[in-house]
């Protein structure tokens, strides 16, 4: 058996700052566009509930599915990373 097949997974989490500032730009962004949480669920194909524990920085997001929030939310990616405007 080779190393690599031996290799355990690792489950990383990121920092607490990079949640930190996903988070508040979401729910900046969402709400700067008038949306719920709902409704930017549904137009991202979410649950209301992963847009919620994304917003309280509980889930470790995947690029995916940053990509369909930054669509849905017609911004770039970067913006939803960024640090918060002062």
């Amino acid at each position: 058996m080779s190393a690599a097949s031996r290799a355990r997974k690792v489950h990383r989490k990121a920092g607490g700052e990079t949640l930190w500032r996903l988070s508040e730009s979401l729910r900046r962004l969402r709400k700067a566009r008038g949306y719920t949480q709902r409704e930017l669920a549904k137009i991202c194909g979410f649950s209301t509930s992963y847009i919620g524990n994304v917003e309280q920085g509980r889930v470790n997001i995947t690029l995916a599915n940053l990509e369909a929030l930054a669509k849905g939310l017609s911004c770039w990616e970067e913006d939803l990373l960024g640090p918060p405007p002062s």
